[in-house]
């Protein structure tokens, strides 16, 4: 009886959050990318660590995957055929961040080391690439990231009371910082393989060149999308982040 309960409250949560998602993202109007006419950037990004958070590792990539789908099928004017393409960089996103907030193990290695394999996964990808290789540079922020996720790891095995609250933010940081930017890094890798190598629409060098120009453009976007998140992430601890209902064991 207990194990129906937990799959009914499961579906329900899934079914919940799905469907939070597909409105907001029909609401929510989408930040054209720079350098790919007509691709957008979705505001929703935002719930990405927050989905993690709350749902944690299963059930926060699932909803917004389902929630993405609904929305498709809701208003598929609003998407192009490069949306089919990245409908998985925000579920990434919910993964790698809910990965990092939960302090507990798989396999005996603890979470944070699997969100920090999805970011090694997406660097060997890109580097096979010729952009990727030209536009490295580009991936800078990933690499703040990973070294967040390292730190952070560490930080956790200490158990230092006097820095309790700074690690705590730490945590929450690096938590929000990997869904934001993974979900970033697996839409910009896609984008090189299909206007690069499906579509051939676009030179090598024409597209190294705008992915170096968007650097700027990355940084503030992505900076301010990290900012909302982590207050939101930041609040929902403080008010519920011991409750039996969250999925992730953050403390």
């Amino acid at each position: 009886m207990k194990g129906e309960r937990k799959l009914s409250l499961d579906v329900a949560l899934l079914a919940s959050f799905a469907a939070l998602y597909a409105v907001v993202l029909k609401l929510l109007p989408g930040i054209p990318a720079y350098g790919f006419p007509g691709a957008k950037i979705k505001v929703a990004v935002v719930l990405s660590p927050i989905y993690g958070f709350v749902l944690g590792q299963a059930l926060a990539p699932s909803s917004i995957l389902l929630g993405t789908i609904l929305a498709m099928l809701i208003a598929p004017s609003k998407y192009t055929a490069f949306s089919l393409a990245t409908v998985f960089c925000a579920p990434l996103g919910a993964l790698s961040a809910a990965l990092v907030f939960d302090k507990r193990r798989i396999l005996g290695a603890p979470k944070w080391i699997y969100s920090l394999a999805i970011y090694l996964a997406l660097y060997a990808a890109w580097i096979l690439t010729d952009v990727g290789r030209g536009a490295l540079l580009y991936t800078a922020p990933y690499a703040v990231v990973m070294g967040l996720l390292i730190a952070d790891g560490a930080a956790r095995r200490s158990s230092a009371e006097r820095h309790g609250r700074i690690l705590t933010m730490l945590h929450l940081l690096t938590g929000s910082a990997a869904g934001i930017f993974a979900d970033h890094f697996l839409g910009s890798l896609e984008a090189i393989v299909v206007f690069r190598y499906l579509l051939e629409s676009v030179k090598p060098d024409t597209l190294t060149a705008v992915y170096l120009a968007a650097i700027p453009v990355v940084l503030v976007e992505r900076g301010l999308m990290l900012l909302l998140s982590l207050i939101i992430v930041l609040n929902l601890y403080l008010v519920i982040g011991k409750s039996r209902y969250i999925r992730v064991k953050v403390d």
